[in-house]
This record gives C-alpha cells, sequence and structure tokens, in this order.
C-alpha cells in the first residue's frame, strides 16, 4: 500500500456507493442541522445578526432601531462590575432580542399593510412589557415615544383615543420615573384629546385591558386629581396661588371621575384651602357639607366620613354657632369610640381639645389662672392623640399634640414665671441667666448664693 492510500480512513472518504448512505445517516446524528442564520449568530455579536435579519426581511427602521437602543443603553445606562446585572444588558440579553425581533417585525409590517392602529398598539405592549422591570423602564419610555410618534398616522377618527391611551400609560411611568409636572401634561393633552373629539362626534368609549369597567377618560382623571393633590400638599410653603391652582385641578378632575370617594377626597381639600388660606368660612362649610354627602354615598371609606365631619365641626367653631359644633364632636366621639387606635379617633381626641383650650382663651381666662386639674379632661385628649398618632408614625401630627399638651401643663406656672422675671433682670445678670434655664429645661429657679433669685 503506498503512503497516501494509507492515511485514508476506510468507511469515511473512500468512495464506496453502498456505505455513503450509512455515512450520511451517522454524520447527521452527530451534527446539527444549522441554516446560514444560525451560523450567522454564532459567528457574529448576536444583536448584529437580529439587525441583520431584520434589515433582510425588509424592516429596516426596525433592524437600525435594535442599534440605536443599544447605543442609547450604552450611553447613558452604566455599566456595572456585575455579571448578572452586565448580561441583561440589551446586547448580551438573547431573550430580550428575540422579542424585539418578533415584535419589531410585526409593528413594521402593520406599518407597511397601513395598519397604523395595530402598529401602535404592539408598540404600546412592548412599552408595557419593559415597564415591568425596573432596569429596563428606560426602554420603556422610549417606546412610548416611539408610539405617541407613530400614532399620528392612524385615522383622525380614531387617533384621539388611541393617543389618549398611550399618554395614560407613560404618564404612569413618568409617575413612577418621579416626574409628576411631565405626567400631569400628557394626562392633560390625553383628556383634551377626548373631549375635542367627543364634541366632533368621534368614538372616544374605551375601557381598560386590566379593568374592564372603568373608562379611560374616568382612568386618566383619576390618575390626574392624584397628581394634582399630590402637588398641591408639595407645595404648601409656596405662594397661595399655586397651591390654588393645584387644588382647583385636582377638584376639576375629581369632578370628571363621578367617583364618590373621589369627589368627598376633592370637597374635603377644596374645603381646607377656603378656610385656611382664604378665610372663607360659609364657602368652606358647604365644600364640607357636599364632602359628607359624597361619602355617604361612597359608603366604603369610613376615615372619609370622619374627616369630613370633623372639618365641618371646625368651620362651625369658627362661624361661632358651637351648638352644631359641639353636636358633630359628639356624633364622632360615638362613632369612633369603639375603635380607640385609629387616625379617626386621633383627629377627634385632638381636635376636641384645640376647641375647648380655645375656649377657654376666648373666655377671658388668663394663663396663670388656668385651673389645671379642671384641664384634666383636655390634657387627656391631647395624651391619647400623640400616642395614636405615635402608633402610625405621624410625626407632625404627635409633635403638635405634645407641644399643646406641654403648653397647658406650664400655663399654670407661666404666671408665676413672668412675675419673678423683673426681679431676675434688676438682680443680676446670673439670675437673669438662671431664670432662661428655668424656662428652657422646665425646672424651678434654684436660689443664689447671695439670696437673690
Amino acid at each position: 500500500m503506498s503512503s497516501t492510500s494509507s492515511l485514508i480512513r476506510p468507511g469515511l472518504t473512500t468512495p464506496v456507493s453502498s456505505q455513503l448512505a450509512q455515512i450520511k445517516l451517522r454524520l447527521r446524528k452527530k451534527v446539527p442541522l444549522l441554516s446560514g442564520k444560525d451560523v450567522r449568530r454564532e459567528r457574529i455579536p448576536y444583536y448584529e445578526a437580529i439587525s441583520s435579519e431584520l434589515y433582510e426581511r425588509g424592516y429596516t427602521d426596525a433592524a437600525f432601531l435594535v442599534l440605536d437602543l443599544i447605543e442609547f443603553e450604552d450611553r447613558h445606562v452604566w455599566p456595572t462590575s456585575e455579571p448578572p446585572v452586565e448580561e441583561r444588558r440589551l446586547r448580551h440579553s438573547r431573550k430580550l432580542l428575540d422579542y424585539l425581533l418578533s415584535s419589531l417585525g410585526r409593528a413594521q409590517q402593520y406599518k407597511y399593510d397601513g395598519q397604523y392602529e395595530r402598529e401602535t398598539e404592539e408598540l404600546l405592549g412592548m412599552a408595557r412589557k419593559f415597564e415591568r422591570d425596573a432596569e429596563k423602564r428606560w426602554l420603556a419610555r422610549q417606546f412610548y415615544l416611539i408610539a405617541l410618534e407613530r400614532s399620528g398616522d392612524v385615522p383622525p377618527t380614531i387617533r384621539p383615543k388611541v393617543q389618549a391611551k398611550v399618554r395614560y400609560y407613560y404618564a404612569k411611568l413618568l409617575l413612577q420615573l418621579r416626574k409628576p409636572v411631565k405626567a400631569m401634561q400628557q394626562l392633560e393633552d390625553a383628556d383634551n384629546a377626548l373631549m375635542l373629539a367627543h364634541s366632533k362626534g368621534y368614538p372616544v368609549g374605551q375601557t381598560l385591558e386590566e379593568n374592564r369597567t372603568e373608562r379611560l377618560e374616568v382612568a386618566i382623571n383619576t390618575v390626574l386629581f392624584e397628581v394634582h393633590a399630590q402637588m398641591a400638599k408639595d407645595c404648601r410653603r409656596s405662594p397661595v396661588w399655586m397651591q390654588g391652582q393645584y387644588i382647583r385641578g385636582a377638584h376639576q378632575a375629581a369632578l370628571k371621575t363621578q367617583k364618590a370617594s373621589i369627589l368627598a377626597e376633592s370637597f374635603i381639600a377644596y374645603g381646607d384651602f377656603m378656610a385656611a388660606q382664604a378665610q372663607d368660612y360659609p364657602a368652606a362649610l358647604t365644600l364640607y357639607k357636599t364632602a359628607i354627602q359624597q361619602a355617604e354615598l361612597d359608603g366604603s371609606k369610613p376615615d372619609l366620613l370622619c374627616k369630613a365631619r370633623i372639618a365641618l365641626a371646625i368651620t362651625y367653631h369658627r362661624l361661632g354657632e358651637p351648638s352644631k359644633c359641639e353636636e358633630l364632636l359628639k356624633l364622632v366621639n360615638r362613632i369612633t369610640l369603639s375603635e380607640p387606635l385609629t387616625l379617626c379617633r386621633a383627629s377627634y381626641l385632638f381636635t376636641a381639645a384645640s376647641i375647648e383650650l380655645e375656649e377657654q382663651a376666648e373666655s377671658g381666662e388668663a394663663p396663670e389662672q388656668t385651673n389645671l386639674p379642671a384641664n384634666q379632661g383636655t390634657l387627656a385628649k391631647l395624651h391619647q392623640s400623640a400616642n395614636i398618632y405615635r402608633h402610625f408614625r405621624q410625626q407632625d401630627k404627635m409633635m403638635e399634640a405634645l407641644c399643646l399638651e406641654g403648653l397647658t401643663r406650664a400655663a399654670a406656672q407661666f404666671g408665676a414665671y413672668l412675675e419673678l422675671l423683673p426681679t431676675a433682670i434688676s438682680t443680676s445678670d446670673a439670675a437673669l441667666y438662671r431664670m432662661i434655664d428655668w424656662f428652657d429645661e422646665a425646672r424651678p429657679p434654684t436660689p443664689s448664693p447671695d439670696g437673690g433669685q
């Protein structure tokens, strides 16, 4: 046998026709069937292979969008030293890239077919899917913006409701990203578009997938109310006109929802603003009465009803109608007496004690004449309310109750302190400083060595 023939492996390269079928069958079992697409996915980065496949199918916009998104992530999402996190980046995640391949392909095919509403819905679905992952909310935001841009090709008769739906979900994402002002703008644009479409006779009736019983316009105004209400709370130290603007915006949104619980909450907030900022107690009285009606109509939030009744009682006190004030407070006392560890009970106790102290002050009784034993009931109310607020970790209200209790307990001794103060001033600086220390530390003064106070 020659040297060359010895290198030939029998059964593999020997051209024996009777053995070729068996050889092929054996090799097929060992080597998987690979298409050109599979080979390319293994030879080049996976995201490049996906982009190439989209491009070859004619989905040019989708192909370049995948590359743009990867570049956007590289530019704005800083890399980490944790391999599991890095594996979830778009350029490395085969699962995400496969999803983009199928979904973007469908979206662009809908565009080619002129089915612009279905194209927008596909993009919206992608945005909502990515929104569930906190690490991919940047990607969700991009698809919300793309969906809004592509909705411009939807036929004019159905465009408003399609765009309103996208804006609604986009606004909810913006709230998660702590961008309330931008979310508010999206919601207001959606609400205005629906109202304009309704005036033109376009179909705007639409429900949400997660809640088929709630119409889109109601859902929009529900979130819009919540945003306005929170903004009003956040800007309490801002100019009054700014807080009033958010209060009125929340109230307008609440009226559009026609939900009794939201209306009750809105009427209470509006009444609080009119009473505290505008000093318009008659207007506040009307708002609180309406709030009680709505809370009773709703029936599912007793805390809201309690809050409205207490606010109405305070307003009657401000208007000089003590009998009506007392009647409401007795009603709240009876209702909350069986549930001592509730915020309603704490609110009642603090309000009742505050009104009792104000009535003492209005009677002209001087602080030094205050009878401490006679105030034990008031002090007990303040102490109980502080304990309940502490239980619910409402530090501001707890401190308010404790401070008022401390001032009430100190009122009887304050007159004696005032009588000693001129003597201390005329005696010496040291005596004056001891008086100041006594006031700060709530302890009686000690006599000085020279006999001065």
